[in-house]
């Protein structure tokens, strides 16, 4: 089902409002606005798709900042609604969407940022372990931190907030979740702080099409939309995708290293360039692309493949280390790791511990806590090294126990 509507910024131009009627079950609760969105950035096109309540008419509108670029689209009663424009030459566009009675306002950059792998200069660093869709959680901690306020905007001034991977998989909101984050990290830039991302193990997973830890209602996003749900977050024509390849597998900031799961001895060989040139020419080939497709004929000889395969699913990979967690013979392994890396503090998460706590002399934190989003970590910098507290699942800003 098609319809021609107004457009402004492009004369006589012919913008597309399609709208696919679902199934007669209405969509689930929270399933509109951020919950249910997903848009594309193709070479020559931006398509907006979202869900409503129930079948109902659906409203977008489509705005370049400097307003020379607006476009008003409606589309028929249906709970999936997608609507298309010619991609504008601007850097970012406001979408406005929902239904008559309710819409919700998403900032999206055409243009990704460049990968950050080495920051100085923090003083207040604040670090989320594995969130895993716990969209509540999260905002329960960073309102108690003061990052940001009842509107879910970002007061955290010049502070820096990591999210050390596993956004996704396991909890129920991740869509929710991760497009706050993406809208947080700019708004974070604006006043002078910094929003940082970390992959781990879960988004290389959906990546890569394996969706066995896929919540039910995440799943049922991607069925509302008719897609696979790995295909909302397709590195090449995703925003939310595009996003998310532009994040470090390690980084520093200051004199903290951080990883997902941890850095092995096996990247003494690497300097942190070498480790970020690795992951982006890897995930720009067609190979990963095309990972789970069966059918794909990739020309690659074997040791240039198992390279690639270690690098992303090796228990010695920066995703999947456990090796601090589980081995306590692993302390000098840790020091060469910080000597080689110019750090003193490794921040680690992937492997669940029942509290956020240090080890190794506080050389290494833990900070994935028992129950995703419950705990949230503050490095406080001095001239002696770093103070480290956390707010726990009582709401309490307490000392980082030692373990």
């Amino acid at each position: 089902m098609m319809k021609r509507l107004r457009v402004f910024g492009w004369p006589g131009l012919l913008i597309a409002a399609v709208c696919t009627v679902a199934a007669r079950d209405q969509a689930p609760e929270h399933f509109e606005g951020e919950y249910g969105l997903w848009v594309e950035s193709r070479k020559d096109s931006v398509v907006v798709h979202w869900l409503t309540e129930s079948e109902m008419p659906g409203v977008a509108s489509i705005a370049s900042l400097d307003g020379r670029v607006r476009v008003l689209l409606e589309t028929p009663p249906a709970i999936k609604h997608r609507v298309a424009i010619p991609r504008p030459r601007v850097p970012q566009l406001q979408l406005v969407y929902g239904s008559h009675a309710a819409r919700t306002t998403t900032l999206v950059d055409l243009t990704p940022r460049p990968r950050r792998f080495a920051v100085t200069g923090v003083d207040s660093l604040y670090v989320l372990g594995d969130t895993h869709g716990e969209f509540n959680n999260v905002v329960a901690q960073l309102t108690r931190a003061g990052l940001i306020d009842q509107r879910l905007k970002w007061t955290g001034g010049k502070k820096h907030l990591v999210f050390d991977g596993d956004l996704m998989d396991r909890g129920p909101d991740v869509t929710r979740l991760l497009w706050f984050v993406y809208g947080l990290e700019r708004e974070a830039a604006a006043a002078g702080g910094a929003v940082h991302v970390m992959l781990g193990n879960h988004e290389i997973m959906v990546l890569l099409s394996d969706l066995r830890y896929l919540h039910t209602r995440e799943k049922q996003v991607a069925e509302l939309h008719g897609v696979k749900y790995s295909k909302m977050y397709d590195i090449r024509e995703s925003v939310l995708g595009q996003w998310l390849a532009t994040k470090p597998a390690v980084a520093r900031i200051d004199d903290v290293l951080f990883a997902h799961g941890g850095v092995s001895d096996r990247f003494l060989d690497f300097n942190l360039k070498a480790i970020d040139d690795t992951l982006s020419k890897y995930m720009g080939e067609e190979l990963f692309y095309r990972w789970a497709d069966s059918t794909a004929v990739i020309r690659m000889d074997s040791a240039a493949y198992a390279r690639r395969e270690q690098f992303f699913w090796d228990p010695t990979s920066a995703f999947w280390f456990r090796g601090y967690l589980q081995n306590p013979e692993t302390g000098p392994m840790l020091t060469r790791v910080l000597e080689h890396f110019d750090a003193k503090v490794h921040v680690i998460g992937h492997t669940p511990q029942t509290e956020i706590h240090t080890r190794f002399g506080g050389k290494l934190i833990a900070a994935h806590p028992r129950h995703p989003g419950g705990e949230l970590l503050l490095l406080v910098r001095g001239k002696d090294g770093y103070r480290t507290l956390k707010w726990n699942e009582a709401g309490e800003l307490v000392p980082v126990p030692a373990r």
